[in-house]
């Protein structure tokens, strides 16, 4: 009678040594020890790396990337200083024209999983890329915090609920991040209270702001823990005096604590003009 064998265990903090098969659909390396997945986020295909251990489950490895032994020939230096330690930045240490090959894989992949009607008949192209991949995104989700001394907003860090402060963004659209810290800045010097998510307590927990990029119109929205808001007034009057490009703004309301960004109550304080894209 055929047993299957068990899978190796490994512990929290242990080092281990792997070559790095492929990527996964989030960008992350995938390589193995003993035949189980690692999944490592920042490592790249051909690379010989050593990992530490984060967690060991049923039927894969989490780890982080300790030291690469031997680099992959196609990476490169992101230009995000803080790209290797916030999500949303995975495939900046991938060459451009590697990066185009991986989506088109993941899209080869899916369908090959998932098998919908027709789907051989299907014809895939080469990914078509940019003459100049930065500046593209045009919308910023940033989570708004303090950091003891000044209101702070960007992204959480890898396993973690700290945020990084982000002033510059490379693939943010400049003028998503102009809005973005000056709004953050205005935030501070209000004094409104931002979120604080071990005592639950303060009102702005996220900036969302949207450009149009055709017409340089700008849509902010607050997500905030109640609905009222301290010093909103002010807010407003600041922001339409300061930022003329802003012509919509909103407020989202998403109380308690939740790994949710919105919640199901939005509210119209500001429409300037209709936000046209093109």
């Amino acid at each position: 009678m055929y047993t299957k064998k068990p899978q190796v265990h490994v512990n929290q903090g242990e080092q281990l040594k792997l070559t790095i098969k492929r990527l996964g659909i989030n960008g992350e390396g995938i390589g193995y020890y003993e035949h189980k997945l690692v999944f490592v986020p920042g490592a790249l295909p051909t690379e010989k790396v050593v990992v530490n251990v984060i967690e060991d489950l049923h039927n894969f490895i989490r780890a982080e990337l300790v030291e690469i032994l031997r680099k992959s020939d196609d990476r490169i230096q992101p230009v995000d200083d803080y790209a290797n330690d916030v999500g949303g930045f995975e495939l900046e240490n991938l060459a451009y024209d590697k990066q185009l090959t991986f989506k088109r894989d993941v899209i080869k992949d899916s369908l090959e999983k998932y098998k919908p009607a027709g789907y051989r008949k299907y014809k895939l192209r080469a990914t078509i890329g940019m003459e100049h991949p930065v500046h593209y995104r045009n919308k910023a989700t940033f989570q708004v915090r303090s950091d003891g001394e000044k209101v702070i907003a960007g992204l959480y860090k890898h396993r973690s609920h700290t945020v990084v402060d982000l002033k510059t963004s490379a693939l943010q659209y400049p003028l998503t991040m102009k809005v973005m810290r000056a709004v953050v800045a205005i935030i501070d010097e209000l004094g409104i209270p931002v979120y604080d998510e071990e005592k639950n307590a303060g009102i702005i927990k996220t900036v969302v702001v949207r450009a149009a990029t055709a017409t340089d119109q700008v849509q902010v929205t607050f997500i905030t823990q109640s609905k009222k808001l301290l010093k909103k007034r002010q807010l407003l009057e600041r922001i339409a005096a300061e930022l003329p490009e802003v012509v919509s703004i909103m407020q989202n309301v998403n109380p308690g604590k939740t790994s949710l960004i919105w919640g199901p109550k939005l509210f119209i304080w500001l429409v300037r003009k209709r936000l046209r894209k093109f």
